[in-house]
């Protein structure tokens, strides 16, 4: 399946058109500093031009857990989330990296020029958030496993797709990889290697083969 970004089927000179006609701004963020605390509100949207950034929820005690990893053209922003108010959710850069910035009253409202790109955007944002819908059911799936050792196959079973017994590589860090499946990370780290040990899977730092 074709991969799909705001931009797909829109010809450069139009996307440079667009960068007028929508307003965007683009803005370059460090590590560990914060790209966008998101409000109650559909203000704006974010595109990962270059970089990594992570989606990070609190809950009212405080607690920090991992919601997404973003790479880039990945979209994030409150009309991808619809926030809960109870809750605080916040896009961290984890290198340098470079977002551009799109006002959402322009993505939603028709430009005086009706230009036909302006369509196609809308049309790609409805399929990246079904898509983006579509993983977080899958992180639904993985974390409702009632152990750390299902946690962990139903996740590479999921990043591995249809490579059994081929070699794939992790996409996070292994840190990253404990946030996500909110586990400890020394617990599940005896468990990659009890795996290992019954000859589940094959692992050499953060590649993976699925044996059985």
């Amino acid at each position: 399946m074709e991969k799909v970004t705001l931009f797909s089927h829109i010809l450069p000179e139009e996307q440079e058109r667009m960068r007028v006609c929508f307003q965007m701004r683009e803005a370059v963020y460090q590590n560990n500093e914060i790209i966008m605390e998101y409000t109650s509100t559909m203000k704006k949207i974010g595109l990962i031009l270059e970089g990594q950034a992570s989606l990070y929820g609190n809950d009212v005690e405080g607690s920090q857990y991992l919601m997404d990893e973003l790479k880039k053209d990945d979209v994030f922003g409150e009309p991808l989330l619809l926030p809960e108010p109870s809750q605080h959710y916040y896009v961290c850069a984890k290198t340098r990296t470079r977002v551009m910035f799109i006002d959402y009253e322009h993505v939603i409202k028709r430009c005086e020029n009706a230009c036909s790109f302006h369509s196609q955007m809308v049309s790609n944002l409805l399929q990246l958030i079904a898509m983006r819908s579509s993983q977080q059911a899958n992180r639904i799936y993985v974390l409702s496993r009632n152990s750390i050792r299902k946690k962990i196959m139903a996740y590479l079973n999921e990043v591995g797709g249809e490579k059994k017994k081929q070699v794939f590589t992790l996409p996070v860090s292994y840190t990253t990889l404990a946030e996500y499946l909110c586990v400890d990370r020394s617990a599940m780290m005896r468990e990659f290697k009890n795996l290992s040990g019954e000859g589940v899977l094959f692992r050499e730092g953060k590649n993976i083969r699925i044996l059985l």
